[in-house]
């Protein structure tokens, strides 16, 4: 599956911020290049075919985006890729390596806790006295004695157990709850 979406990507990407604002940047020296022409155009003293004149204006804004840009465009992705499978990057959607050189920070959920709805409790951090008590084997119910296991359960506000015996709630506090379940009962 994953090498038909790498070869067969439908999902284009278009359009780029950098390419708008370097065309925008062109733009307005083509603007600024038609009025001075259209300006010192009309100043001369034998009169100009204004046609032409026109003409010109026309010629100098619309020859801001270059012919070879989309050209150019796919020759940098078409690199890109290169570049990342010598490195042995595989990517699924090639029009979106230009967004990828904007990010700062890359997270990897190896664990599954970004893509998940579930926590894993830890341990906990008893106080007063600081003792951190830790759920290494899930065996937290055993080493914490009732009134400090009440007091865990106590943060638990927005839990609630349905009709088919699921518990609902803040993904926090139900992994509390489910780690002190066997100590509350």
């Amino acid at each position: 599956r994953l090498m038909r979406m790498i070869l067969y990507a439908t999902e284009r990407v278009v359009g780029s911020t950098d390419s708008a604002a370097f065309i925008a940047v062109l733009l307005a020296f083509a603007v600024l290049a038609a009025c001075y022409v259209l300006v010192e155009g009309l100043k001369d003293d034998p009169p100009r075919n204004r046609f032409k004149l026109c003409l010109h204006c026309v010629l100098i804004i619309t020859s801001v985006v270059p012919p070879e840009l989309p050209m150019e465009l796919s020759l940098a992705v078409t690199n890109s890729l290169a570049a990342l499978s010598k490195a042995s990057v595989f990517c699924t959607e090639p029009f979106r390596i230009a967004f990828a050189g904007a990010v700062d920070v890359c997270c990897f959920d190896k664990t599954g806790t970004l893509t998940r709805d579930d926590l894993a409790l830890r341990g906990v951090d008893l106080w007063p006295g600081g003792r951190f008590v830790d759920n290494d084997r899930g065996d937290l119910a055993r080493k914490l004695d009732g009134a400090d296991a009440s007091r865990v359960l106590a943060c638990c506000h927005s839990l609630a157990l349905l009709e088919d015996g699921s518990l609902v709630g803040d993904s926090l506090e139900r992994a509390q709850f489910q780690a002190l379940r066997d100590a509350w009962r």
